[in-house]
């Protein structure tokens, strides 16, 4: 899900590639916010890029 974010895509394309529902996309977002510590998905892009999580 996180590659997904870093590479642009929407909740609906993440949902659509990986065969989940948009719910369960929208939770791993929240859930990859909170372990960010960040409000949005924005953020996530920018927090993430600093990080070696990739």
């Amino acid at each position: 899900v996180l590659q997904l974010l870093l590479d642009g895509a929407s909740n609906r394309e993440i949902a659509r590639h990986l065969v989940l529902s948009m719910n369960t996309v929208k939770k791993h977002v929240l859930n990859i916010c909170g372990k960010l510590n960040v409000r949005r998905r924005t953020q996530v892009i920018a927090k993430a890029q600093t990080l070696p999580l990739l």
